[in-house]
């Protein structure tokens, strides 16, 4: 595809799928694919602005999109700025020829009323006008992941189940098909989330993981710095970080907070806690945060310092269920998985090709930490085509081919 040819456009919402695109938006620009990128989140405009492939993407054009407002009335006067409209006028002015974001909610079988169809031409949600405008002018749109999955089994949590009980048994995702393809970055997580939803499946398309190769996480850990972090003690021997898991995802939040205490209390060991980028579902209460403010060996880190800066600065990963402990596996610093936090029936990768120490209670998660020695945990040979669908140079240049011929098509 050249610069005759047509651009590629990707709306970026918040830190989860800018971080998770980065790579294909990579991919595509330093090749001298024209790329323009509007993005809602500020603090994401700005990461994007400053990004360490800038420099290999120079002609990469970045907009602002201003929606926010403190009430309903303020957002949608935001809005009016991105009606239909407009929105149209960019992808004719832009002559792009697809449009790409994250997964999410699609436009086919749409079904509302008259009302509601004029005034959405003014006023509605940015990447929903988007994909409304695309779909008049033809032009293509692509769902991107926004993370990669470690789970092989549908995590039934109680939202999920009541959304599930209210559709025959199934999410209503058949709005997906609107899109020319929905990518997932493994096979396991296409046939749980399509075996498990109205999807017809018939765009699905399965790339690989575009963040999580030994292409990107190499580039993207050289870039980053560490974490500056207080120095170990005398009696300390290792650094050992842990997110904050996703509470909604049947992981015992109890539980959790007693094992943060437990490797508080830990001599051997520095623990650095760090919640998750979804912070409303990693969130911890003021009590519990009061009550590990007050152990010595604990390091609590807010949203402002990034998930790779603080891997880089730690020499061990403790996590329940996040993509996040890939990084880990891929820089070589061993992963450790608590998986007597989470409901027996939630299975995953971990339990079938390794890569993960899983302990089974509080004192083996302690006790394993404290050892002198961890080293990772052994895998199976067929774990990083499995789960990261390869070699990352193929893995982006699926990414970036996969778009291209989308774009060429139509």
């Amino acid at each position: 595809m050249t610069h005759q040819s047509g651009t590629v456009l990707f709306a970026l919402a918040g830190k989860a799928d800018a971080d998770n695109i980065a790579p294909v938006i990579w991919s595509l620009a330093r090749g001298g694919n024209p790329v323009v990128l509007y993005i809602v989140d500020e603090a994401v405009y700005h990461e994007m602005q400053s990004a360490w492939w800038r420099s290999e993407c120079p002609h990469v054009e970045i907009h602002r999109v201003r929606i926010a407002g403190t009430s309903k009335i303020r957002k949608r006067l935001h809005q009016l700025r991105w009606s239909r409209w407009v929105v149209r006028r960019v992808l004719r002015q832009s002559d792009v020829r697809l449009v790409v974001m994250e997964w999410g909610e699609g436009v086919a079988n749409r079904q509302v009323s008259r009302w509601r169809r004029s005034t959405q031409w003014l006023a509605t949600d940015f990447v929903l006008q988007l994909q409304l405008a695309a779909q008049r002018t033809g032009t293509p749109t692509v769902a991107l992941p926004h993370g990669h999955s470690t789970k092989t089994t549908m995590i039934r949590s109680q939202h999920v189940q009541a959304v599930m009980d209210g559709n025959a048994g199934k999410l209503p995702f058949a709005d997906r098909d609107s899109h020319a393809a929905y990518v997932f970055g493994s096979a396991y997580h296409r046939d749980v989330i399509v075996g498990h939803s109205t999807m017809s499946g018939k765009n699905t398309q399965v790339w690989g993981s575009a963040r999580f190769n030994d292409e990107w996480v190499p580039r993207l850990y050289a870039a980053t710095a560490a974490a500056d972090l207080a120095p170990l003690r005398a009696t300390q021997q290792r650094r050992v970080l842990l997110f904050v898991p996703k509470w909604h995802n049947l992981v015992n939040r109890s539980g959790t907070l007693q094992l943060i205490t437990a490797l508080g209390a830990c001599e051997q060991i520095q623990l650095v806690v760090r919640g998750h980028l979804r912070a409303g579902d990693a969130t911890l209460t003021p009590q519990e945060l009061a009550m590990l403010e007050g152990a010595d060996n604990i390091i609590l880190v807010g949203d402002h310092v990034s998930s790779p800066s603080l891997i880089k600065a730690c020499d061990v990963l403790v996590d329940v269920d996040s993509s996040i402990a890939f990084d880990a596996l891929l820089l070589g610093k061993p992963y450790v998985r608590p998986r007597y936090l989470q409901d027996a029936s939630v299975r995953t990768i971990w339990d079938t090709l390794g890569g993960a120490h899983q302990t089974d209670s509080l004192a083996d998660t302690v006790a394993l930490l404290a050892k002198e020695i961890l080293l990772p945990a052994p895998r199976d040979a067929q774990f990083e085509q499995v789960v990261f669908g390869g070699a990352g140079v193929e893995v982006l240049q699926r990414y970036r081919d996969g778009l291209l011929a989308i774009a060429a098509s139509e």
